[in-house]
């Protein structure tokens, strides 16, 4: 958050954390020792292209997959669509809910699609489709809610229908276990930005990639011929260790994260806000909250919360720019005005709980003093 007392507070971890000092130093030295394309053939060259491939072992020892199964690109979203768009019968539509983020929805609804009903906390009813199919799809983590999905029972429709299953783990990443999910043959997608790593850089994962997935896009061959374009050492070698440090921390994280989510909760309950938590707290990763404040001017409620020091958001910042409410919200009743009262708080493992709880008080007085005006 912040060391000045008075804020600014962040609490929009959802979109992205800060980079770890240890990451952002990997970053420069790798930067400093590998300025040469990984590409080249020359000495230069061949020394880029081996910081290169040790990220790429560094990544692939941690989910025990060969390292030509993990594919690096430009951030959790081309990863997201170079799955949903280059997997299983291109012909046939996939099978999703509206759970999932616009970088899979999105790029599904270019193939067609079937969906799964969802219920009243976020969670994609997941049942065999009624159709046959050429993929399933389903977000580990809603984004703005956080609740957490059947990944099992999706994984048991794609082997029933014997498809392949695109798992987006961008908000699980450092909060929940995400290793049993490529042991259970499914693609995931990573956005390592989100658990202390470098933004502009993703990864994909998957058993046997290279024989599976189409590329979207042609040029030089690089990626195993499925992501052409110059490659970064820097940010493989910065991101690789932040996705180590994010699943071998994991369990600590998570505690933490946890811990400063009751803390909000306990100080916006001491200033009595009237206010309802819509993320279903046992099924959620345990940094997420988003809460619905009624009575409150939904247009003005971010901007009051800047102007206090409280840094959120309604939900992605891929779609906050936008006008509309978060998708999840309308999809499971909300209409616009109800939905834009809504406010995604999301922490990181770092912050005290005390600093968590002063948050929620000054969140409280806020909407107090809004809910005056109206």
């Amino acid at each position: 958050m912040s060391d000045n007392p008075e804020g600014p507070w962040f609490c929009d971890f959802n979109a992205g954390a800060p980079v770890l000092p240890e990451v952002l130093a990997e970053f420069v030295a790798t930067e400093q020792r590998c300025p040469a394309n990984p590409a080249s053939t020359h000495a230069a060259g061949r020394r880029a292209r081996g910081v290169l491939e040790q990220a790429r072992e560094r990544i692939a020892s941690l989910f025990e997959l060969p390292a030509g199964d993990v594919v690096f690109t430009s951030g959790g979203t081309e990863a997201a669509n170079m799955a949903v768009r280059g997997l299983g019968d291109l012909k046939l539509p996939v099978l999703i809910s509206d759970v999932e983020h616009p970088a899979v929805r999105e790029s599904a609804e270019q193939r067609g699609v079937c969906k799964w009903d969802i219920d009243a906390h976020g969670a994609a009813i997941v049942t065999a489709p009624t159709q046959t199919i050429g993929l399933v799809c389903l977000v580990h983590a809603q984004s703005e809610l956080g609740t957490l999905q059947d990944i099992g029972a999706a994984i048991e429709v794609a082997r029933n229908c014997d498809v392949p299953v695109v798992i987006d783990a961008a908000q699980t990443l450092g909060r929940v276990g995400i290793r049993e999910l490529i042991a259970n043959d499914a693609v995931v997608a990573l956005s390592p930005h989100k658990a202390g790593g470098l933004r502009g850089h993703g990864v994909l994962l998957g058993r046997r990639l290279e024989s599976k997935l189409q590329p979207l896009m042609l040029g030089g061959g690089q990626e195993f011929g499925l992501r052409p374009g110059t490659q970064s050492p820097s940010l493989a070698a910065a991101n690789s260790l932040a996705i180590e440090l994010a699943i071998t921390e994991q369990p600590q994280r998570a505690l933490a994260m946890a811990r400063n989510c009751k803390s909000f909760l306990r100080g916006l309950e001491g200033r009595s806000c009237p206010h309802r938590v819509l993320t279903p707290l046992t099924n959620s990763v345990p940094n997420t909250l988003m809460v619905c404040f009624d009575h409150v001017e939904g247009r003005n409620l971010l901007p009051a919360l800047d102007l206090a020091g409280v840094q959120a958001s309604h939900g992605s910042a891929c779609s906050s720019g936008s006008m509309t409410a978060p998708k999840i919200l309308t999809a499971i009743g909300f209409d616009d005005a109800r939905a834009r009262a809504c406010v995604r708080f999301s922490f990181d493992w770092k912050i005290r709980d005390e600093e968590c709880a002063h948050v929620g008080a000054l969140v409280g007085e806020v909407m107090l003093r809004m809910r005056k005006k109206n």
